[in-house]
């Protein structure tokens, strides 16, 4: 009986989890991005991230911010009138387009994440030691998450 207790609670716990984790990363985001000093959207923004890391065919885009085509496209084409990204041919297939960072946005990504960094410090300047070690400890274990989820190291 009390094992069942312990399972049920455990159950519980991981819908409750499951359901706010998200939740509570994306206002995370929200909450920055309305701070920041640059108009920039979320998915933009992951958009840019993406490109720091290697250039992407908008397919590949689209599939990894989990929206069409032509919507992840006209994204590409408000990134390129900013001079934040450029298209160049795929050096292994003429046919096809990569889409990579410019200089200006590896600069505009990197004073984001500067300002996204500045302001988690002092928010997180007033909470307890004890619960700063909770959230490096929380950070290891999404990673763990995430690179079972996704096979790749965050």
């Amino acid at each position: 009986m009390e094992l069942e207790g312990r399972v049920d609670r455990r159950a519980a716990s991981l819908d409750e989890i499951a359901e706010a984790l998200p939740q509570r990363a994306s206002m995370l985001s929200r909450a920055f991005l309305a701070r920041a000093s640059i108009q920039i959207s979320r998915t933009e923004m992951g958009v840019l991230w993406a490109l720091s890391r290697r250039p992407w065919r908008v397919t590949e885009l689209a599939a990894r911010e989990g929206v069409t085509q032509p919507a992840i496209t006209r994204l590409v084409n408000r990134l390129e009138e900013r001079g934040w990204v450029r298209r160049e041919t795929d050096p292994a297939d003429g046919r096809a387009v990569l889409v990579a960072l410019t200089a200006e946005g590896s600069a505009t990504l990197h004073r984001l994440r500067g300002e996204y960094r500045a302001v988690m410090h002092e928010e997180m300047a007033t909470l307890a030691d004890r619960d700063i070690g909770v959230l490096a400890e929380a950070i290891e274990i999404l990673d763990r998450l995430l690179e079972r989820l996704t096979g790749q190291a965050p």
